[in-house]
């Protein structure tokens, strides 16, 4: 990398005191970093592990400050306290798993998170970057002053592009088979079926990132994640895809919902079960709304989610499992919590003859002040009885969330299977 040029600022103007930081990039090995807080600090901790990805703490360097000794692995203490900070992130190749979790560069472009950069003390913060020549950064907006720098993203290389509509940015970098058009009208369709699913407009402008994979693995062909406002997608420009709008809205239809849940619902504890695995049954509902799949694929999912699940233990209720999910070598928040979802919306459909879906139990979930507002409210306890709002849905919330009585979808997707124009039309399908 050629040596930093030029400077990019996001800077406070007249905003509440906040730590200053510098992000000096010279190769795609490290970074570093200087930040001046408004007050003396005594202690700067750094994140260990994120979404799965371990061992982030090992890659602080030469840390520096005033009086600051090394407690642990990314612990740092100053008995006399001090304002000013230095140090450097040595960032490791990421593994397929976590490349969308954990920030990286390479010779072009890369991203840096927040999350894994800096200390967790650092509440709000204004940050300038030093960068090669020819590169540039791109991010969710343009803030004066970044109060949540857990969810902030920044996308920095050379060669990105920008695309817009109204509600949605796209940075786009790499060659693709498709029109950078495609990848924005994908999202966007997405996006207009989870606002009106939701009925909730989102607080903050979204951004889509695409980025080429910067690791070949032959096997992995796109990895993404959703923090904060910005969706984060990793391709592998080499993959035969045949159909790359479908298979854009497919990844979109799981990613964009999670701009939404859980990152608008100011909810709290492990429900993962629910982000994760009721998000996976909507993303493929959706697909089949917005015919990216047609409903045998719809129902072929479903069967091969259901082989998975047969496949491993069911000790487990999807509470437990959320708060184990790092820890637990089956996907049960995945797997059961997508197969409870659809048990759930297909109980509701017969029960209301179609007219009712689990879509209205996102709508009411989005209009409950206590969920969205005050940040306090325990997510499993929202959740669980917007879900068990009447006798029969109670009972299967203690049997298959609450509880872990083994789940047995055969008779309700042969049904499915049989394709009856009456049977379908009834449950709301068509």
């Amino acid at each position: 990398m050629a040596v930093a040029a030029f400077f990019i600022c996001f800077a406070a103007t007249g905003a509440k005191a906040q730590t200053r930081v510098k992000i000096s990039v010279s190769t795609a090995n490290e970074v570093a970093v200087r930040a001046v807080s408004p007050a003396p600090m005594r202690s700067w901790s750094f994140r260990n592990a994120y979404a799965g990805a371990l061992g982030l703490a090992e890659r602080i360097e030469q840390f520096h400050a005033d009086g600051a000794r090394k407690l642990a692995t990314g612990e740092f203490r100053s008995e006399t306290g001090a304002k000013e900070i230095e140090y450097v992130v040595r960032l490791t190749r990421p593994s397929p798993a976590s490349v969308a979790q954990v920030s990286w560069l390479t010779e072009d472009h890369g991203f840096l998170m927040f999350a894994d950069l800096l200390p967790q003390e650092f509440a709000t913060v204004s940050v300038e970057f030093s960068l090669p020549a020819g590169w540039t950064v791109f991010a969710a907006g343009n803030p004066e002053s970044i109060s949540e720098p857990e969810d902030a993203v920044f996308f920095v290389g050379r060669s990105a592009r920008k695309v817009s509509r109204k509600e949605l940015d796209c940075f786009i970098s790499g060659s693709w088979a498709f029109k950078d058009s495609v990848a924005l009208n994908a999202a966007a369709r997405v996006m207009e079926k989870y606002l009106a699913l939701t009925g909730f407009k989102l607080p903050r402008r979204p951004v889509v990132m695409i980025a080429p994979l910067p690791v070949a693995t032959g096997v992995t062909k796109w990895r993404a994640q959703t923090r904060g406002s910005t969706v984060v997608l990793l391709m592998d420009p080499q993959a035969q895809i045949a159909n790359w709008k479908g298979q854009l809205e497919i990844i979109f239809t799981h990613e964009v919902l999670h701009l939404w849940v859980p990152n608008a619902l100011r909810l709290q504890g492990d429900y993962d079960w629910f982000f994760e695995g009721f998000t996976m049954y909507t993303a493929l509902l959706t697909a089949l709304h917005l015919k990216a799949i047609n409903f045998k694929e719809y129902v072929d999912t479903l069967a091969r989610v259901y082989d998975s699940y047969l496949s491993y233990p069911h000790d487990l209720s999807l509470i437990e499992a959320s708060e184990r999910r790092w820890t637990n070598p089956w996907p049960v928040v995945y797997d059961k919590g997508m197969l409870v979802a659809f048990l759930y919306d297909l109980m509701l459909r017969k029960q209301s003859a179609g007219k009712a879906t689990l879509a209205n139990r996102y709508r009411e979930l989005f209009s409950r002040p206590a969920g969205l507002n005050e940040g306090l409210a325990e997510g499993n306890e929202v959740i669980i009885r917007l879900l068990g709002s009447s006798p029969a849905a109670g009972e299967f919330v203690k049997k298959y969330i609450e509880g872990s009585q083994e789940l047995e979808l055969e008779p309700a997707l042969n049904e499915l299977r049989t394709d009856k124009p009456g049977v379908l039309n009834s449950l709301g399908y068509r």
